[in-house]
């Protein structure tokens, strides 16, 4: 298959394969045809509105075919890793490239959609030390904790093949947090636990949502799917691999606005509309309240299909309702002043909501984000 792949590519030809259906679909044989093409693998639940949404996309977008990627650096640096959508090419068989030191890529398909991640380093011992920063806390300043999170996230996704890879891997990204909190951190006054460093406090709940959530996590049921969503992930532009690594969370309001609220469970209020955007994957979540007044859930539903075209549309206590509540951290396990601090919508519940609110959930083993932290132990760091 994917010589095949190979030979379409030659002939400027992508090859995209969409599958619906709940039999396996044999996506290790599959997939190498789309990817050698430069084209993209979907599975689908049925031949619904998504199946059908994403069958005119793949009819009607428009890819290049013959793109190089050229790196170009110091001699004394080295490339130690290329993520991404292509390969190496072998450019000494060109006369102009013959002599140029670069490292090419050959990009399978050129769109938009899609980024690459590289590793660097030095290819010789520095024996002077140079500052290029004028403290440790400069220096974590400088580091954006949404991109640290989604590099991380590549070069972990490209060592998780199996199931049984990405196990291993949750416990790798257990180590890296334990790792900066006692190389960058400081230890808590009277407490075994050492702080976060401050500048890049978020990073903690990003790569927890990694480690729990499709790509590493136990969400997705069959290899097949984990296979699809690794190698669109590894593919994926920056903006979309940072949804398909943190979900973006966001409360319907009265009028038909929004408010983005961070992805806990405690949205799940019986009164409210949900959307969450995973990437690949949206969801509408509709309270059992809201649910049962026809006028009020019709008006949050139109509201909120306009905010994207494939929709999966939850109710409370449906089957289905557990796609949802999985990608959401379980904060309703931490005591209130900790829901308040990461929440700060919880506020504005009354006494009674909030009563109503804890007793719908039910009680489980997997641990908050401050449970998953301490248990590092490591500090909850402030939010922000």
């Amino acid at each position: 298959m994917e010589h095949l792949g190979h030979e379409a590519h030659r002939h400027h030809t992508v090859v995209d394969i969409l599958c619906a259906g709940t039999c396996p679909v044999r996506v290790p044989i599959l997939q190498p045809l789309a990817k050698a093409s430069g084209g993209v693998f979907v599975l689908h639940d049925d031949f619904g509105e998504a199946f059908g949404v994403n069958l005119q996309r793949a009819s009607t977008r428009a890819a290049g075919s013959r793109g190089f990627l050229a790196i170009r650096c110091s001699d004394d640096i080295l490339i130690t890793q290329v993520v991404g959508p292509g390969e190496e090419a072998h450019m000494d068989t060109h006369e102009t490239f013959k002599n140029d030191t670069s490292l090419y890529i050959q990009m399978l398909s050129v769109e938009e959609t899609q980024s690459f991640s590289l590793s660097l380093e030095n290819k010789r011992d520095i024996m002077t030390e140079l500052p290029t920063v004028d403290s440790v806390s400069a220096y974590l300043a400088s580091v954006q904790d949404e991109v640290a999170a989604v590099l991380i996230a590549k070069r972990t996704l490209l060592r998780a093949k199996n199931y049984s890879d990405a196990i291993d891997m949750r416990a790798t990204i257990d180590e890296r947090i334990k790792d900066i909190a006692l190389k960058f951190g400081s230890q808590a006054p009277k407490s075994k636990l050492y702080r976060f460093p401050k500048e890049v406090s978020l990073l903690p709940e990003l790569l927890f949502h990694l480690r729990r959530g499709p790509l590493l996590g136990s969400i997705v049921g069959h290899e097949d799917e984990r296979s699809v969503l690794r190698n669109l992930f590894l593919n994926a532009s920056f903006d979309l691999s940072l949804r398909m690594v943190v979900p973006r969370c966001l409360m319907h309001r009265e009028g038909g606005t929004f408010e983005e609220l961070p992805a806990y469970d405690l949205a799940m209020q019986s009164d409210a509309a949900v959307v969450l955007d995973h990437g690949t994957d949206v969801f509408i979540w509709l309270g059992a309240e809201l649910a049962a007044d026809e006028g009020k859930s019709a008006a949050a539903l139109a509201a909120c299909r306009t905010l994207a075209e494939e929709l999966t549309e939850l109710r409370k206590g449906s089957s289905q309702a557990r796609y949802f509540v999985s990608r959401l951290i379980p904060a309703h396990k931490d005591p209130p002043y900790e829901q308040e601090a990461r929440f700060p919508q919880l506020r504005t519940l009354t006494t009674e909501q909030r009563t109503k609110l804890k007793s719908s959930f039910l009680n489980f083993d997997e641990p908050s984000f401050c449970e998953w932290v301490r248990s590092l132990r490591v500090v909850p760091p402030e939010p922000s």
